[in-house]
């Protein structure tokens, strides 16, 4: 049985363009593989994962053998370890990271950005109070800046190079902010309106670090034909 997962590739050679030759492997076989010969017979059953159960765990509870984890990115398309499911540490810090700081909204979009100016993403925001930030997104069809630093409703925040400005209508924690709007058919929008539910950045991530939690896997009593039929093909 294969024990790595990337060491079944072929290797090709790969000219770059300063004429120097190198050696890598050739991914493009694995959606050959897995269209034309092992998904032909391979029989699955679906497994939950439980919190912070990692692959090479899985592989050992199902087949026996920890280094079989590779299957699970195979039969599941996962391309590494970033689409594995996250438990619920890894995934707030993953939150925290990914939607830092704060959404400030205005009144209008001309507050954001006009045909002749706009807040800019990287420069620096003081507001009235004195509260210092930088701009880390702009928002104009929502009215709405991210930003690093801690503003409060009603402050009058200011850009250092773009000088636009305008009086802050309400603050919430980027990770609240709308990531879109959903109808009960499960259509989605950036924008609202009567029947159409607001969904958080966090409520978004959640959900699909969710659908990620059931995955495909190998009958135990298939594997090693599986395993066998992939390394014949790839050789």
């Amino acid at each position: 049985m294969s024990n790595k997962y990337f060491s079944n590739f072929p290797e090709i050679q790969y000219t770059l363009n300063s004429g120097k030759i190198i050696t890598i492997k050739d991914f493009f076989r694995k959606s050959i593989i897995e269209r034309e010969s092992v998904n032909s017979y391979i029989e699955y059953a679906k497994y939950e994962i439980l919190d912070g159960e990692r692959p090479d765990a899985i592989a050992s509870k199902l087949y026996g053998d920890s280094q079989l984890h590779w299957t699970f990115f195979l039969v599941n398309e996962l391309e590494n370890y970033y689409d594995w499911h996250m438990d619920t540490e890894t995934f707030n810090n993953y939150i925290e990271e990914m939607f830092d700081g704060q959404t400030l909204t205005a009144t209008e979009i001309s507050d954001i950005i006009t045909s002749d100016s706009k807040f800019l993403v990287g420069e620096r925001i003081t507001s009235s109070t004195g509260t210092v930030g930088n701009v880390l997104e702009v928002d104009g069809a929502g009215k709405r800046l991210t930003v690093s630093g801690l503003f409060s409703t009603g402050d009058v925040v200011t850009g250092s190079r773009s000088g636009k400005s305008f009086t802050v209508q309400s603050v919430v924690d980027h990770k609240d902010d709308v990531a879109y709007y959903e109808n009960a058919d499960g259509i989605k929008r950036n924008y609202g309106g009567s029947g159409w539910n607001q969904v958080s950045h966090y409520d978004d991530e959640w959900t699909k670090n969710e659908s990620r939690r059931i995955i495909k896997v190998i009958k135990p009593e298939r594997i090693k034909r599986v395993v066998s039929e992939f390394e014949r093909v790839m050789s």
